[in-house]
């Protein structure tokens, strides 16, 4: 009898084994597919999903690399890790987000999961809970709400919003039926069309640097892109890559400062597709990031020490580091001549300043630039 039970075991084991091989072996090919489906849904802000995705990636492909081969000659941008990372650090996770942005960085160094490190170091010396903040349950931490569409509309918008100069992106592996697309066009009118930024068109662009006597060529790191930008005077310069593997496209860009070359803000897009369409998608996607990262927001001045000036407006509407605002003071009252009715009132810019330190509730900025005086506590402040 035992036999039997020993003869029927083996030949089920041996009638499913290639059945079972061949179901991991399809799961094995698809793994790019899962990991593709995580950062769609950290595109639409389900951290959960997104956590699971980069999880099962990870059981099959557990290295951070920016080149790594999906199938056949298609390579692909690869980080589980340092997307895990980020999308526990929205969950509230954050000791387990900082373990996988530390794994991240030791396999592949990138800025954005430097930028998320920083953001869980910096919320660690927000300073000791108080017994009314200590609870059993997670703490979950607010995800920054920039204002909406209609909110943005409905601001008092005083003055320009931030200038930028898009230079030429490097290129990698384009190939011939790409090389007819003009993807500084793209990405000007991507930024043009976001409402977001004061956009130096292009041939303003190069008469610019043709009177100034500057070229494009060689701008390979974010001090000589400054250098640029600054002048042509502009507040900040949008610098890039484009890079193509197989049948699949990415589009990484940095928002670099032109007064001391740091990076305000980094952003990439990614498709599997090649069309003209999909193209110009990615371009508008990487636009709407940038603008979604840097959202107009208004404030108050609520201390003045020097060229030392504190925000009411922090992270949790938003803000970031080396971000530019403009303090402005509301004047008399502008009455209309036939119904009396008072329609807004005479704004005076004061002066611009730069977020140097930021924390949930406030933030702490430096004078850059004197516009007509000194700021004042309860001057209104507003994101460039």
């Amino acid at each position: 009898m035992k036999n039997c039970s020993r003869t029927l075991l083996i030949f089920m084991f041996t009638l499913f084994l290639p059945l079972l091989l061949s179901d991991l072996n399809a799961q094995q090919l698809k793994w790019y597919k899962v990991y593709y489906n995580g950062l769609q849904a950290m595109e639409r802000g389900e951290y959960s999903e997104a956590v699971e995705h980069f999880k099962a990636c990870l059981k099959v492909k557990n290295v951070d690399r920016k080149k790594t081969r999906a199938y056949g000659t298609t390579f692909i941008q690869y980080f589980p890790h340092r997307e895990l990372g980020i999308a526990l650090y929205h969950l509230g996770m954050k000791e387990e987000a900082r373990k996988h942005l530390i794994i991240s960085l030791n396999q592949q160094p990138s800025l954005r999961a430097k930028r998320y490190l920083q953001l869980i170091k910096e919320s660690d010396t927000d300073g000791p809970p108080t017994s009314e903040s200590v609870s059993t349950k997670p703490s979950v931490p607010e995800k920054p709400l920039p204002p909406t569409n209609t909110e943005a509309n409905n601001m008092n918008l005083v003055g320009e919003r931030l200038s930028i100069a898009v230079l030429p992106f490097s290129s990698q592996g384009i190939g011939t039926e790409l090389q007819d697309i003009d993807f500084l066009d793209k990405l000007i009118t991507g930024f043009v069309n976001s409402g977001r930024f004061k956009v130096i068109e292009r041939a303003q662009l190069e008469r610019i640097l043709e009177e100034q006597k500057l070229g494009l060529s060689g701008i390979i790191d974010p001090t000589t892109a400054a250098e640029i930008g600054k002048g042509i005077g502009v507040d900040a310069v949008i610098l890039g890559s484009v890079t193509r593997a197989g049948n699949s496209l990415s589009i990484d860009a940095r928002l670099i400062d032109t007064e001391n070359a740091t990076i305000i803000s980094a952003q990439d897009a990614y498709s599997n597709k090649l069309s003209i369409y999909q193209i110009a998608e990615m371009v508008n996607q990487l636009a709407e990031k940038f603008k979604k990262d840097l959202p107009i927001v208004q404030g108050l001045v609520i201390n003045v020490q020097g060229n030392r000036v504190t925000l009411d407006i922090g992270l949790k509407k938003g803000l970031k580091k080396g971000m530019k605002c403009l303090v402005y003071r509301e004047g008399d009252p502008i009455v209309h001549p036939v119904t009396k009715e008072v329609i807004g009132r005479i704004i005076n810019q004061v002066c611009e300043v730069r977020i140097t330190e930021i924390f949930p509730a406030y933030s702490m900025a430096e004078t850059t630039k004197i516009l007509s005086g000194q700021p004042q506590k309860l001057d209104k402040v507003i994101t460039k």
